[in-house]
C-alpha cells in the first residue's frame, strides 16, 4: 500500500472496514493521528488467509482514552454477528487502547494479542509535546493519555489469561528524538519501551515505527502468531 495512504488522518465520516471471511475474527487498531488506512495493509494480508478482519478507526486526538475505548468497544460489539474467537492486531496508541478495552470490557478480549510498536510505558515523545500549547493541541486528550504518567498509572498491564506479543522496531527513522528516547528505539518508541505485566512474547525487528505494519516480516510474523496452536 502507498505510504501516503497510510499516513491519512481519521476523518469523521469513516466506518469500520468489514472483511468478512469463514475463519477466525481479527480486530485491527491503529495509532495516534492515523485512520483505518494505516492497518488496511495488515487487513488484506490477514484477510488472504482466511481471517474475518475488523478493522476500527477511532478518534484518536479528538476523545479521551475513555470515550474512545467506549467507541471501540461499540464497533466491535455491533460487528459481532456470530460467537467468533476475537484477536487483536495493534499499532502504537491502539496498544493503549486495547489494555484499557480489556480492563474494562474482559469478555471482549480473550484471544491472541499482536501490539505493533506499543508505548507500554508510555511515550516520553509526548512528555515532550504536552509542555506546549501548541504540542498539547495537536495530541488532543487521546494523545495526552499516552504521556508516560498517565499510562504507568492510569493504564492496566494484561492480566495474563491472553497471548499477548510484542513487536518493536529498532529502525531510527526519526533522529529528532534520539535526545531523549535512551537505548535502540524506532525513532519514537524506545524498544524497552513496548515491555508490559502479561506479555508471553517479545519480539524486536528491523522496522520504523511510522511504517513497521508495512513490513513483509512483520506481517509474516503477525499471521504466524494468530494462526499458532500454542504459545511461541
Amino acid at each position: 500500500m502507498n505510504r501516503l495512504k497510510l499516513m491519512i488522518p481519521p476523518l469523521p465520516w469513516h466506518k469500520p472496514r468489514h472483511h468478512q471471511a469463514a475463519g477466525e475474527r481479527v480486530v485491527l487498531l491503529h495509532g495516534l493521528w492515523r485512520s483505518f488506512w494505516a492497518m488496511e495493509g495488515v487487513a488484506s494480508h490477514l484477510h488472504q488467509q482466511g481471517f474475518e478482519v475488523l478493522n476500527v478507526p477511532y478518534s484518536s486526538f479528538r476523545k479521551s482514552l475513555d470515550e474512545i475505548v467506549e467507541e471501540v468497544a461499540a464497533a466491535i460489539t455491533a460487528s459481532a454477528t456470530t460467537e467468533k474467537i476475537t484477536h487483536f492486531v495493534t499499532h502504537s496508541m491502539g496498544g493503549i487502547v486495547l489494555r484499557c478495552l480489556a480492563d474494562r470490557y474482559p469478555h471482549l478480549v480473550t484471544e491472541k494479542i499482536v501490539m505493533l510498536a506499543p508505548p507500554n510505558q508510555g511515550s516520553e515523545v509526548i512528555d515532550w509535546l504536552e509542555d506546549s500549547a501548541l504540542g498539547r493541541w495537536s495530541l488532543g486528550p487521546g494523545g495526552m493519555g499516552l504521556s508516560t504518567e498517565h499510562v504507568k498509572n492510569h493504564v492496566p498491564g494484561f492480566s495474563g489469561g491472553q497471548e499477548v506479543t510484542a513487536i518493536m522496531g529498532e529502525r531510527q527513522s526519526l533522529p529528532f528524538f534520539d535526545s531523549f528516547l535512551e537505548g535502540p528505539h524506532d525513532g519514537v518508541v524506545t524498544v524497552e519501551g513496548g515491555r508490559v505485566s502479561g506479555l508471553t512474547r517479545f519480539d524486536v525487528v528491523d522496522a520504523d515505527h511510522t511504517f513497521i505494519m508495512k513490513e513483509a516480516e512483520v506481517l509474516q510474523k503477525v499471521s504466524e502468531l494468530l494462526q499458532s496452536p500454542e504459545r511461541l
